[in-house]
Order: C-alpha cells, then sequence, then structure tokens
C-alpha cells in the first residue's frame, strides 16, 4: 500500500512538474540578436538622433525614430515615430522608412547595422517650411542604455 501510494505520489509530481515546464512562454531568437535595444548618436549637423529595434516573434523590427535636423538658421524640425508592433521589419541589418509627409516631399530615414564595429550609420532626407525644403544628412548611432 505504502508503495504504490509513493509511485502515485511520483508520477504526479512528474506530470506537474512537466506541465510548468511546458508552460513557459518561448521567444524566438532573431537572426542578430546584438542588434535589440537603443540606438543614439548624432546626425552631420551636430543634433541627437534615436533608433530602436526590438525582436518581434524573432523578427528584428525599427520600433522608434526620433529625428531632428535644421534646414537653415533658427529652423529645427522634428520627426518622433513609434510603434510597439515595428514601424519596419529589418531587412537583414538594413532598415529604410518612410516617416512623414505626401509625394514628392516624404521625409525617409534609411540605416544599417555594421556587425563588425557595432556601429549604425545612415542617411535622412527631410522636409520643412512652406514650401517644403528638403534637408540632406548622415548619422552615426552607437547602442546605448536607455
Amino acid at each position: 500500500m505504502k508503495r504504490s501510494l509513493f509511485i502515485i505520489l511520483i508520477a504526479a509530481m512528474v506530470l506537474g512538474g512537466t506541465a510548468i515546464v511546458s508552460c513557459k512562454k518561448k521567444t524566438k531568437d532573431p537572426n542578430y540578436p546584438q542588434l535589440v535595444g537603443a540606438w543614439k548618436g548624432q546626425t552631420n549637423q551636430n543634433i541627437p538622433i534615436e533608433v530602436d529595434v526590438a525582436n518581434n516573434g524573432g523578427d528584428l523590427y525599427v520600433t522608434y525614430v526620433n529625428l531632428k535636423y535644421s534646414a537653415g538658421p533658427g529652423d529645427t524640425a522634428s520627426i518622433v515615430k513609434y510603434s510597439s508592433s515595428g514601424l519596419y521589419q529589418m531587412s537583414g541589418t538594413s532598415f529604410y522608412i518612410f516617416l512623414d509627409g505626401t509625394a514628392p516631399n516624404v521625409s525617409t530615414i534609411a540605416g544599417v547595422y555594421h556587425l563588425d564595429t557595432l556601429k549604425l550609420a545612415g542617411t535622412f532626407v527631410g522636409y520643412s517650411g512652406n514650401p517644403p525644403v528638403a534637408t540632406n544628412g548622415t548619422y552615426t548611432a552607437i547602442k546605448s542604455s536607455k
């Protein structure tokens, strides 16, 4: 009797442990996990820029962009975009995002993550004013703690 009670108790523990282990949520790792996080840097105009990357089901997405630029003295424009589900699904280590505006005056940002140096480098085009004037620029960023 004691032996069968002991076997039932062990079986219940094993089944309970299996149920607990199988309930854990599994997150698929992206191809480039080192890219996940906040990237902060400067434009060629010495204005801060930030781009965030998140892992969404094993795919990398740019989820946040904070771009500021100047079209001339006293003229500073700012574009901030955020989406928890992603503004753009990255293609390998690069991205190209339409940020704001209507054709042909669409503000864009593009970037490439360099895995060897862990730096982000890219270009942007921002429109401001009436009539819209294009500002072309470049930027570099490094991974930082938020």
